[in-house]
């Protein structure tokens, strides 16, 4: 095998280890988008939850200020009652307190319910934002841990960078250049084996030429189908 397909193997090898690392760093923010959206529906179902508990109290302070409203009537018409010399209008007045009385009750009814309605919503509410509380402590680590391992990802990818240019600097700048296109052309290997005249790259049968060119050993040879630099396993 020649010398600079021994150096290339090495520098390939650094080369898939950089793109392995390139890739994971890339995979970083991807996986801090999926630990976040871990919290969506708790979230979601701390503001339905909030909203509901909103509404009831809407609710609530409009049948208050109904009933204020009829008890300030009451008010006026015992005013009325007390002012009138009247036995009949005495007597209306008095039916009509009777009429606002009773929409007090029915009102003061549906308060309570309403308040039933309010306690129940917090209680939703309240679980609502101990498991939104769990899961924000638990993606709070993940992301954390990812924080943690782009540092280490990236301190590597340094290292194995300035390897990578020791490994470079012995490559004649041509062999280099052509080992660099077909890296990054080919996404996976530039170098590969030659096992029982298939090429490791594309896996087609090289001719019998490729095969004997290897084996002088003279020669960088290259797959006639995929074009990658080839080294003989027999």
């Amino acid at each position: 095998m020649l010398p600079e397909i021994t150096q290339l193997i090495k520098l390939q090898q650094r080369d898939q280890r950089i793109r392995a690392l390139q890739k994971e760093l890339k995979d970083i923010p991807k996986n801090e988008a999926m630990a976040k959206m871990q919290l969506a529906g708790d979230l979601a179902a701390v503001e339905a939850a909030n909203q509901r508990a909103k509404e009831i109290e809407v609710k609530i302070k409009g049948v208050e200020l109904d009933i204020a409203t009829r008890q300030n009537s009451i008010k006026r018409l015992h005013d009325q009652q007390f002012e009138t010399r009247k036995n009949d209008e005495f007597q209306a007045l008095g039916h009509e307190i009777k009429r606002y009385e009773s929409d007090v009750h029915a009102l003061e009814d549906t308060e309570l319910e309403h308040m039933e309605a309010l306690e129940a919503a917090k209680a939703v509410l309240k679980e609502a934002q101990a498991k939104l509380a769990v899961t924000q402590e638990r993606v709070n680590e993940d992301l954390k841990s990812l924080a943690v391992r782009a540092e280490g990802v990236k301190t590597r990818l340094v290292s194995e960078e300035a390897e990578r240019k020791t490994l470079a600097e012995p490559v004649a700048p041509e062999t280099l250049s052509l080992y660099d296109r077909l890296f990054n052309k080919k996404g996976d290997s530039a170098v590969v084996a030659l096992t029982n005249g298939i090429c490791g790259g594309c896996h087609m049968k090289v001719v019998m030429g490729t095969v004997q060119q290897l084996r002088a050993g003279e020669l960088m040879t290259q797959c006639e189908s995929c074009g990658r630099i080839l080294y003989l396993v027999e």
